[in-house]
């Protein structure tokens, strides 16, 4: 089994997850090539999560809520340049878009703060790691804490829902970033 690369920057942030998970795809390009796809994804490069954020939409608006702000919610945390970059938010995502006061997250600091009992702090990291001869591992982690116990308990019951589909967002992720890094320049 391969050695898969571990978030330093989101382990400063999140050193012992309530949940995490990690994906990881090899891309046939050097570092510079990933960094720039990763760091240059739009969101018509990830078209086929579409109907994936759509369900979950329409299960919020079902339920009175508001969709989910999907990317946007997220700020970035943690940089190094060309090899790590790690994103955060604070949510309440199991009440399906009828969040409480959701705080908005605007610096590291503000995440590393945060301990308002009812909700989740999730980062959402990338990492690349040479693979050998002009190949990078890119690596996608995803880790969350809850602020409390009854937090944490309706949070690991909405992940267990919910896995599935956000693995499957992230692979899709990984290979929107491996399409733009290995497109003709």
């Amino acid at each position: 089994m391969e050695e898969v690369a571990m978030s330093q920057l989101a382990d400063r942030l999140i050193p012992r997850p309530d949940a995490a998970e990690r994906h990881s795809i090899v891309i046939n390009a050097p570092r510079e090539r990933v960094w720039d796809a990763l760091t240059h994804l739009r969101p018509s490069d990830v078209r086929l999560a579409k109907p994936l954020f759509a369900a979950r939409a329409l299960v919020s608006r079902s339920r009175g809520g508001r969709p989910h702000p999907g990317m946007s919610a997220f700020t970035l945390l943690a940089e190094d340049p060309g090899r790590e970059v790690v994103l955060g938010t604070v949510g309440q995502w199991w009440r399906l878009g009828r969040a409480e006061d959701t705080p908005s997250i605007t610096t590291a600091g503000d995440f590393d703060a945060f301990d308002r009992p009812g909700y989740a702090k999730g980062t959402f990291s990338f990492v690349l790691e040479e693979a050998g001869s002009g190949r990078v591992r890119l690596v996608t982690e995803t880790r969350v804490l809850a602020t409390s116990p009854a937090a944490r308990r309706a949070f690991l019951r909405y992940w267990a829902v919910i896995r599935l589909g956000s693995g499957l967002v992230r692979h899709i992720i990984l290979s929107a970033v491996r399409a733009r890094a290995t497109q003709a320049p």
